[in-house]
């Protein structure tokens, strides 16, 4: 099991390496735009990485949920 707090307010950040196109990582950002207490969302297209900023206590089940539902893959930034 990690030690990484599932909940968290303020920023978090998911890597989505099966996103291989702009077009892939902007349907990301608007579905987890969606989830309930997420502020904003910003992209990083070249690294494939999603930053996830809320300032309601956001699970991160629930975020890669919302990635899950675009077809791609979310995976722990390292």
């Amino acid at each position: 099991m990690s030690s990484t707090p599932r909940v968290f307010v303020g920023t978090a950040t998911v890597r989505v390496a099966d996103a291989p196109c702009g077009h892939c990582l902007d349907a990301v950002q608007a579905s987890v735009r969606r989830v309930p207490g997420v502020r904003s969302v910003a992209v990083d297209h070249a690294a494939g990485i999603v930053t996830v900023l809320a300032d309601d206590p956001v699970d991160l089940t629930d975020v890669d949920a919302a990635v899950a539902r675009t077809g791609h893959t979310p995976a722990p930034v390292r």
